[in-house]
């Protein structure tokens, strides 16, 4: 069984025993060489400082703190949960024990490290590293449930005729009245503005493919309004242009058209013969 008490304790006996010095130091960057305790002993680890005239050690002890673990919990997300129980008790159980030996020291110009870790803070690791690839996972699922309804919503909202014939800024509140009844008591504003949002991107994409097909027959569709009987019966450009418009919403399946293709629809109704 691990007892990192008795290994600080031999580390300590090792160091003064050889005549060495424990200092305590700070060693910038990576070290060059580094040794584990699974495959090398104490003694071997002081000989080799010992025979390489290290001018000193540094001994750094970690020990478990829950407090500190639990102030760390994911602080950069605020919609994380809190640990899990299982975690919790460990931590508690295992509060104050050494999870962590460091010895470093400098040789030859290179740095040294010599560590050890005992095996139930591996264990503790892999359950937290278990839970939260779990938590990922679960993210991963509600963000694809949730954008799969809003791109549901969107297309049932864009296939309405009144959010079709709107304009850009009709459709946010008419979009607002559609979706009421249909959003769920936890769906709040932010899930209504990112269906508005697909939904407005859904009809800008589809009218514009509409509007192309319909400008290639521009002359054409000016000869059908015009022989029109809603155009016969009306006279002033303002009732023109009301009944160019609505021709257009007809012939695109209900987009509404632009008003620089209303003017150019209504001018060239009036030039046809």
């Amino acid at each position: 069984m691990e007892d990192f008490e008795d290994m600080v304790l031999e580390i300590r006996q090792g160091v003064e025993r050889r005549g060495l010095r424990l200092m305590e130091a700070v060693f910038p960057g990576q070290p060059a060489v580094v040794l584990q305790y699974e495959t090398t002993s104490v003694d071997e680890i002081l000989d080799l400082a010992q025979h390489a005239f290290a001018p000193f050690l540094s001994l750094t002890v970690s020990r478990l703190d829950p407090s500190e673990l639990i102030e760390t919990w994911h602080p950069d997300d605020d919609a994380k949960p809190e640990p899990p129980p299982q975690l919790l008790n460990q931590w508690q159980e295992r509060s104050g024990q050494i999870d962590g030996v460091f010895l470093q020291w400098i040789a030859s110009g290179a740095v040294f490290l010599y560590h050890a870790v005992p095996s139930w803070k591996q264990e503790l690791e892999e359950i937290q590293e278990s839970w939260s690839e779990e938590q990922d996972a679960q993210s991963t699922n509600l963000y694809r449930a949730s954008r799969i309804r809003i791109t549901h919503l969107a297309e049932q909202l864009e296939r309405d005729p009144q959010y079709r014939g709107g304009t850009t800024h009709t459709r946010v509140s008419i979009g607002k009245t559609f979706l009421e009844p249909l959003l769920q008591s936890n769906e709040g504003g932010y899930i209504t503005t990112l269906i508005l949002r697909e939904a407005s991107r859904l009809v800008r994409d589809n009218a514009q493919a509409e509007y192309s097909k319909l400008m290639g027959r521009i002359d054409e569709l000016a000869r059908e309004l015009r022989a029109s009987l809603p155009w016969q019966e009306i006279h002033t450009v303002r009732d023109r242009t009301a009944v160019a418009r609505k021709f257009l919403t007809e012939q695109s399946n209900g987009y509404a058209p632009s008003t620089a293709m209303t003017n150019e629809l209504r001018r060239l109704a009036e030039q046809s013969r």
